[in-house]
């Protein structure tokens, strides 16, 4: 056993508690740790970060049993001899430290070695979704479930990678096979009533997401509890009322990605339904257009002396629409499921950075040169981090795809939008 900290006395089992006894016991100290309900305790994060990790080792057999064998992975500085299980704990330990490919290569080395090892299916699997391979998880799901058809946690990513691809009833197939198996996984019941929404089979998403609000409120995790709210209330908002929603919709929208794109983004996307999502894109795109037609009559005149309102709201739409048409071409190249509304909001929150800067240029000359370095500095900034995290979770492409695609996007959207703007001044100019 390993002195120099137990895992079993950080969770206040014995040695010889069974997987139920552990989940049951860090529940509970989940719920008396959990930073978002201890905001005056200091300690409370580093403790809950400490049961974490103990229950992520203890729950896993494998792991467990290298952890009770005083397995140490310092002391394996070459590959040689390694065994199946040594290539599981040392990939568990990259997944931790969020070296997410060289987890995947040393499952894969496990895989080899013991092609029956259900626990390296399993968990390789998790971290290829969490790369955006969401094919390699359904294969590798698949392949677990082979072996042990009652792997809870294998249906569950099964629902994840057939949702991410689009397939949302056979989603709501997977997710109810984990339930079935766990009636308490709150993770479940919530992206079942996410695809039940999707479907708009709306008394059913909002079953489900009661039951994921009672299941989180209950396991104390409060970042999901009040997720699964929103969604429910955002559910349940009358359509009656849609076009005085709208404006509501895009200023929580704002709020919540303005100074956090990344984080942000997605919290944003997953809170309203696909017409609501459209919506806010085309708002955003809106706010865009009038920036640049300020920005053309406080500071540009010389270069547009003839320019209309009209033409210049119909060349500001330019870098909107190709931004949303290369978003659809890539998921469609890629494979990746998503929606033209996802497409659309993707590329009016882009745009809406963007605004700001063009506006900006307009008064330029009133707020001097530092000021226009410092606001193009952030704004550019913003729109990077903002188009990738909306090309990782919203059009669901894989990070390597992402990082190739976002300066395409940008080069051939700038480009588009330069020949709008020279195609106006040119046939202002004959006419």
């Amino acid at each position: 056993m390993q002195d120099s900290r137990s895992y079993y006395k950080i969770l206040q089992v014995s040695t010889d508690a069974t997987i139920e006894a552990i989940k049951q016991a860090y529940r509970r100290l989940a719920r008396q740790y959990h930073p978002d309900l201890n905001p005056d305790n200091p300690e409370a994060a580093d403790r809950f970060k400490e049961i974490c990790e103990a229950y992520e080792v203890l729950s896993d057999s494998v792991q467990r049993t290298q952890y009770d064998q005083g397995f140490s992975d310092r002391s394996r500085t070459k590959a040689a001899g390694m065994s199946p299980q040594d290539f599981y704990v040392r990939a568990a330990a990259k997944a931790l430290k969020i070296d997410y490919r060289g987890a995947v290569a040393d499952y894969t080395q496990a895989i080899e070695l013991n092609p029956h090892f259900v626990e390296a299916y399993l968990k390789r699997g998790e971290i290829l979704y969490k790369l955006g391979d969401a094919r390699g998880t359904l294969k590798d799901c698949n392949q677990a479930l082979s072996l042990n058809p009652n792997l809870v946690q294998a249906h569950y990513y099964k629902g994840r990678a057939r949702y991410r691809l689009g397939y949302t009833q056979a989603a709501i197939e997977a997710y109810t096979q984990a339930i079935s198996q766990e009636p308490d996984h709150g993770e479940a019941y919530y992206h079942r009533g996410l695809a039940y929404k999707d479907l708009e089979e709306r008394s059913q998403a909002s079953q489900d997401l009661q039951q994921a609000i009672a299941l989180f409120r209950e396991q104390g995790d409060g970042a999901s509890h009040q997720l699964a709210k929103e969604t429910l209330r955002i559910l349940n908002r009358s359509h009656k009322k849609f076009p005085i929603t709208v404006i509501k919709d895009t200023l929580k929208t704002f709020q919540l990605f303005a100074l956090n794109p990344v984080g942000g983004m997605v919290q944003a996307f997953g809170r309203l339904e696909q017409r609501q999502i459209a919506a806010v894109g085309i708002v955003f795109a809106l706010v865009f257009d009038c920036c640049f037609i300020c920005g053309v009559y406080l500071g540009w005149q010389d270069l547009l002396p003839q320019a209309s309102i009209f033409k210049l709201l119909m060349v500001g739409t330019v870098p909107f629409v190709s931004l949303a048409t290369i978003s659809r071409i890539a998921r469609f190249i890629c494979r990746s499921s998503g929606s033209w509304a996802g497409d659309l909001f993707l590329a009016g929150t882009t745009l809406l950075p963007a605004g700001f800067l063009v506006l900006a240029s307009g008064v330029s000359d009133s707020l001097g040169v530092q000021a226009m370095i410092a606001i193009a500095v952030f704004t550019s900034c913003h729109l990077i981090l903002t188009l990738y995290s909306g090309c990782t979770q919203i059009a669901r492409l894989s990070e390597q795809a992402a990082t190739l695609l976002i300066p395409v996007m940008l080069l051939i959207s700038g480009w588009c939008f330069y020949v709008a703007v020279q195609v106006m001044v040119i046939l202002d100019f004959r006419f």
